[in-house]
């Protein structure tokens, strides 16, 4: 079961030092986030640790955009492939729906000729021109299986016209689909070149200021979660099994955009871990909050993915006791540290 929140503490700004701070960051960080993204502050932190906090919180957000737009690259292209293929199979299928109404309309056309050409295709002008009654009824029959056959080539003529038209139409429904995958495609590359150059320009930053941290301060960073939690959690659970993986690798240095086995990122370890026991998970923890089942608060287990922000920008592992397993920023390391107010979702990943 996971604890309410607690509540955060706020400390009085140092003027000097934010400003300073803000200075290496540059005035590109006095702007809005790029995706809402609480910073993870440390117990008594101070306010050079917090502002550099503000900074890799920027900068994971930014940089998990920008992972998720590379990564969405390659389906959006193949839906436009697909659509694109789907619009030329259906063009394709207009022309051979309009060669079959064609020689329809001919058949017709050879039909309509034949009976008003022919004078003799009426029951009386059968009868007129018989020579004998045996005669008439041959002709009569004669007739009546041209009628029928009549019939049956102004049907054909109907069905093809009928299917003609709705050829058309998907062919028109399909090209617009393809258009607009096109245009999708195009977009993502775009969305993925700016995201790109915006979380380069937030983790340059962001290590600017971690660069500038006393020793101290970056201890500071790396307090509030140990680095020695057993890995001996009972369960057979996926969950578990992924867990037990990821504690595996306590202590690792936090990179953005890493994903193991010596360095990681939040969704990198995530994803490091589930692959250790066979299990493809997606790349970002946006795309890892849409696996799994929702779980509530009070039902949460160990091995139950926690995700912070909507849609996601970080994630952790839940270990129990109101504790989780994270990378949680730049500066620090995978730990297992207290659980934070601002959880989004809880997920369990269960077996297909």
């Amino acid at each position: 079961m996971i604890p309410g929140p607690a509540p955060r503490r706020v400390r009085p700004a140092v003027a000097v030092l934010v400003l300073a701070l803000l200075a290496v960051l540059g005035p590109g960080m006095l702007a809005p986030a790029t995706a809402a993204a609480d910073p993870i502050v440390p117990p008594n932190a101070n306010d050079v640790v917090r502002a550099l906090a503000d900074a890799n919180a920027r900068a994971e957000a930014a940089n998990e955009q920008a992972m998720g737009a590379r990564e969405s690259l390659p389906v959006k292209r193949a839906e436009a492939a697909r659509t694109a293929k789907a619009a030329t199979t259906a063009r394709a299928a207009v022309d051979a729906a309009h060669a079959r109404l064609e020689q329809a309309y001919t058949a017709v056309d050879q039909v309509t000729r034949s009976t008003y050409q022919g004078g003799d295709l009426d029951p009386l002008g059968a009868l007129l021109s018989s020579t004998s009654p045996q005669a008439y009824l041959d002709k009569v029959a004669l007739l009546d299986t041209i009628s029928g056959a009549n019939r049956a080539v102004l049907q054909g003529y109907l069905d093809a016209s009928t299917a003609a038209d709705t050829a058309q139409r998907d062919a028109d429904a399909r090209a617009t689909d393809a258009g607009r995958a096109a245009d999708d495609a195009q977009r993502a590359v775009a969305d993925a070149a700016r995201s790109k150059a915006d979380a380069d320009r937030d983790v340059a930053a962001a290590n600017a200021a971690l660069a500038r941290l006393s020793p101290a301060e970056r201890a500071q960073l790396r307090s509030g979660g140990i680095t020695d939690f057993p890995r001996n959690i009972p369960g057979d659970s996926l969950g578990i099994a992924a867990l037990r993986a990821a504690l595996s690798r306590q202590g690792a240095p936090y990179i953005w955009g890493a994903t193991g086995p010596t360095t990681f990122d939040c969704s990198g370890l995530v994803q490091w871990a589930y692959r250790q026991i066979g299990i493809a998970m997606p790349r970002v923890a946006a795309a890892q909050q849409q696996v799994g089942v929702p779980i509530a608060p009070e039902q949460a287990q160990p091995g139950d993915l926690v995700f912070f922000g909507s849609p996601a920008y970080h994630v952790g592992i839940y270990v129990g006791g109101g504790r989780f397993l994270e990378a949680p920023q730049s500066g620090d390391v995978v730990k297992v540290a207290p659980l934070r107010g601002n959880i989004s979702a809880i997920r369990r990943i269960a077996p297909a």
